[in-house]
C-alpha cells in the first residue's frame, strides 16, 4: 500500500481542480478516454506532485535512478512529462553530460529561473527549433542527447497514441537513423516521498530505409510512453492538448475510447 500523498500534493491537486481549473476539462476529458475505469480526480495528484517537484527543487532533493549504469557512451535518450521533468534531467546532469532541446517558459522571471536551474546541474540548453547541429556536435562531444516526444509537434508526424493520431516530432527518429547512436528510455514517478527514475535500453531495430526508420521509431516512442503512463496514470501531465490536429480536424480531442 502507497503512503499517503503530502500535504503539499493534496492542498495544490484541490485548489487546481476546485479553485483554479485550468485546463481541467481538457485533462478530464483526456484521462476518461484513455481510462475510463479510473476517477478523474486522481488528476489532483498529477499536478500537485509537479508543482511538489519543482519545491523539492528548490530545497535541494535530487531524484533517485534505477539502473543508472545503463548510460554508457554518447547516445539518444527518451525522455517524458511524467512529474517532476526538471528535477530529473538536473538530477541527470549532475552524474551524466546531457544535452535537452527546451522551450523556455512564458514568464520571464519563471524563464529566467528554470534556466539557471538547469545550467547549475549542469545541462546543455539547445532551443527546440534550429539546433539540430549543435546536438549532432554535442553527441560527437561524447553528450547524451534528451528528447522529449510526448507533446504535440504541430509539425510532424500522425502516430497511435491511445489508440489515436497524435502529432509527433520525427526528431528523435531521425538522429537515431543518421547516428545509429544507442537509444534510452528514462521515465520517473514519486513514492514515498521522492522522485525516482528509471534507466532503461532500448534494443529497438533501425531499419536502413530513412522514411521507414523514422515513422516506425516514432510510433515506437509512442508506445513506449503509453506503456509507462498505464502502469502509473496519474503521473503523466495530463495538461498537454496532446490530440489536436490541425485544420478541420483540430476539434477532434481526446483518443477513441
Amino acid at each position: 500500500m502507497s503512503p499517503p500523498d503530502s500535504l503539499v500534493v493534496r492542498a495544490v491537486g484541490w485548489l487546481w481542480w476546485s479553485l483554479l481549473p485550468i485546463r481541467k476539462r481538457l485533462a478530464v476529458e483526456a484521462y476518461r478516454a484513455c481510462f475510463p475505469e479510473r476517477d478523474p480526480a486522481e488528476l489532483r495528484r498529477s499536478v500537485g506532485e509537479m508543482v511538489e517537484g519543482y519545491l523539492d527543487l528548490v530545497r535541494g532533493e535530487r531524484c533517485e535512478f534505477e539502473g543508472l549504469e545503463e548510460l554508457e557512451g554518447p547516445g539518444l535518450v527518451l525522455c517524458g512529462h511524467f512529474g517532476a521533468w526538471d528535477l530529473t534531467l538536473i538530477s541527470a546532469g549532475r552524474v551524466r553530460p546531457m544535452t535537452a532541446f527546451v522551450k523556455a517558459p512564458s514568464n520571464a522571471l519563471a524563464a529566467w529561473w528554470i534556466e539557471r536551474q538547469r545550467r547549475r546541474g549542469g545541462v546543455q540548453l539547445l532551443p527546440p527549433r534550429n539546433s539540430i547541429r549543435a546536438a549532432y556536435r554535442a553527441l560527437e562531444e561524447g553528450r547524451f542527447i534528451a528528447f522529449i516526444q510526448d507533446q504535440r509537434h504541430n509539425a510532424g508526424i500522425e502516430v497511435p497514441f491511445f489508440g489515436r493520431p497524435a502529432r509527433t516530432s520525427e526528431a528523435f527518429a531521425a538522429m537515431a537513423w543518421r547516428t545509429r547512436a544507442p537509444l534510452y528510455g528514462v521515465w520517473q514517478w514519486r513514492e514515498g516521498g521522492r522522485y525516482r527514475a528509471r534507466v532503461e535500453r532500448l534494443g529497438w531495430e533501425i531499419p536502413d530505409d530513412r522514411e521507414q526508420a523514422i515513422h516506425e521509431l516514432t510510433a515506437r516512442s509512442q508506445a513506449w510512453y503509453e506503456e509507462k503512463i498505464r502502469i502509473r496514470p496519474h503521473s503523466w501531465l495530463w495538461l498537454h492538448d496532446r490530440w489536436k490536429l490541425p485544420g478541420p480536424r483540430a476539434r477532434q480531442r481526446g483518443p477513441s475510447r
